[in-house]
């Protein structure tokens, strides 16, 4: 009784970290971007942006972390729950699939996030307003395989 609760509070953890990245990607391309970019020309916008790029990302690490260990906790929790007799092999392919793309967005972040560092000298230069193109690269492949990991969640329920 008490294993399925903690089975069923970590998946809703790990569902409630999905959508608000899902959310929160969608809102920053969709919405805020381009609201800065015509923007751009008012007097302390770059140092605004950054202030909501370099909050944005703490967000999206904490979100990313904890969609990897709740993660980890529903397919300890899954493979528990059944034998590794009755799960299907399509089951297994997308689940791993599905793992190692989610490792690749957490290395995406990583590289985005740690390895390049922008310039935060001109305050009317923003990241957010207008990355460079590896950075739009990089936000661009991340957006799509959140989307394809969600995608891959759901197909989960026809195996």
């Amino acid at each position: 009784m008490i294993f399925d609760n903690l089975i069923l509070i970590n998946h809703w953890f790990h569902l409630s970290a999905a959508a608000l990245l899902v959310g929160g990607m969608i809102f920053l391309v969709a919405i805020l971007k381009p609201v800065l970019g015509r923007s751009s020309s008012v007097s302390g916008i770059g140092r605004f942006s950054n202030d909501i790029h370099d909050r944005f990302r703490i967000y999206v690490g904490i979100l990313i972390g904890v969609l990897i260990v709740t993660g980890i906790f529903n397919s300890i929790g899954s493979i528990m729950s059944v034998s590794d007799t009755s799960l299907s092999s399509g089951y297994k392919i997308v689940i791993r699939i599905k793992i190692l793309l989610a490792v690749c967005l957490f290395i995406i972040y990583g590289v985005n996030a740690f390895l390049l560092n922008e310039d935060k000298t001109d305050e009317d230069c923003s990241c957010l307003v207008k990355p460079p193109v590896h950075k739009k690269i990089l936000q661009v492949s991340a957006l799509v395989l959140v989307f394809v990991i969600l995608f891959l969640a759901v197909s989960l329920r026809f195996y």
